[in-house]
């Protein structure tokens, strides 16, 4: 099947740049006039399919009538010979969008109907960060996001959501002797500044939300609620999770349902962690495959694997069916030594890649670049 984008803009630009130029572009000038001539004289092949995306107005009959599917890419009057979306292809993400049109993987979770619409997000976006298991570096992953997304300039705000253990006050304020914010100290109507703590206070780059302290309890409710207005104040908000079980999502009183299905189903991004072995890989499996059953959409899930260190014989599993695998982060004694001696935003070649990923898919036109952190491929030797 051929796939030719013609034009440029909106949502064309997106598909441009995700898409390389040799896939998409015929060797002619960009107007109308060139581009027509060239299809004119070079017809598709008996049993091909080719579809044309464009928003370049101009009589599009003739190529209509030779076999090509032509599709608006537009708000407006569609020109004669053109045709507009279907619905199912407004409600693709761009990932399967591309995927359907082009073969490539591409990681970009935006609906192709927002893109051609021109909305732009008002609530800062959020990632939830959780696992069906504990010792996977939830916390430590949250921090990491947020002191890249600082990096970046953007103004980012972690949320700690897990009440049990409140793992980012242990963290920066282990002996619990810091005046800090918490959650707990806000209320409807009050600045969502009221439950935060400002990065500089803590020798970060970015904001903290605190979960409350031991002996008083709020709700899942409070935590959405804070949320709401936190989202207006900050450029970026991670979700720091406890733990979630299959058993939970149907349960509003817990992190699962009451915090991950209500925020996916939206389309907000859940990142779940996954400990490599066989034992932990089958736990989450069974989470994972829980999704579908509660209309959670795949592009907004993204799975990592984390490999102990000294693990024999991993396999990465196939996700394709629940979420966007983002890759393996393999941890070392050098990064246990980090956390246990309260660093924070080192670089590490094992855990940088996978972080830029998923900052690209949560973020994206943002400047983050996976590519930058790739790991080289090693060199190969006189014998090989």
């Amino acid at each position: 099947m051929a796939s030719l984008i013609i034009g440029q803009g909106g949502l064309l630009d997106v598909l441009r740049d995700r898409v390389p130029m040799r896939r998409w572009r015929i060797p002619a000038s960009e107007d109308f006039a060139a581009q027509s001539d060239f299809l004119k004289q070079h017809p598709l092949k008996p049993g091909q399919h080719g579809t044309i995306f464009t928003n370049m107005p101009g009589n599009w009959l003739p190529l209509a009538d030779m076999g090509w599917k032509i599709y608006w890419a537009d708000t407006g009057q569609i020109p004669v010979g053109t045709q507009s979306f279907p619905s199912y292809l407004l409600n693709r993400s761009v990932t399967d969008f591309i995927k359907e049109f082009w073969g490539i993987e591409v990681i970009d979770k935006r609906l192709i109907g927002e893109i051609m619409l021109g909305r732009t997000r008002q609530m800062a976006p959020m990632i939830i960060v959780t696992s069906n298991t504990g010792g996977v570096g939830k916390t430590v992953s949250s921090r990491r996001l947020c002191e890249r997304a600082a990096e970046m300039k953007l103004h980012a705000l972690l949320i700690d959501g897990n009440m049990r253990q409140s793992s980012q006050r242990s963290f920066f304020d282990p002996a619990h002797n810091m005046r800090v914010r918490t959650i707990a100290d806000w209320q409807p109507g009050m600045p969502p500044q009221r439950g935060a703590n400002p990065g500089r206070m803590l020798n970060v780059g970015y904001d903290l939300s605190f979960a409350p302290p031991a002996g008083i309890t709020v709700t899942w409710e409070h935590y959405r609620k804070y949320i709401e207005e936190a989202r207006k104040k900050w450029d970026f908000v991670v979700l720091d999770l406890d733990r979630i079980s299959a058993d939970d999502l149907s349960d509003r009183d817990t992190a699962a349902g009451g915090m991950v299905v209500p925020y996916v189903l939206a389309g907000d991004t859940c990142l779940v962690i996954v400990k490599a072995g066989r034992q932990t890989q089958g736990d989450a499996l069974n989470l994972l495959s829980a999704f579908p059953r509660y209309g959670l959409p795949r592009e907004c899930i993204g799975i990592k694997d984390t490999v102990p260190e000294g693990l024999q014989n991993y396999q990465t599993l196939d996700y394709t069916r629940y979420g966007l695998f983002l890759g393996t982060e393999y941890q070392s004694t050098q990064t246990s030594n980090r956390i246990a001696a309260g660093e924070s935003n080192w670089s590490d070649p094992k855990l940088d890649f996978v972080r830029e990923k998923i900052l690209e898919w949560v973020l994206p036109n943002h400047g983050f670049t996976p590519a930058k952190y790739a790991p080289k491929p090693k060199k190969k030797g006189w014998f090989r």
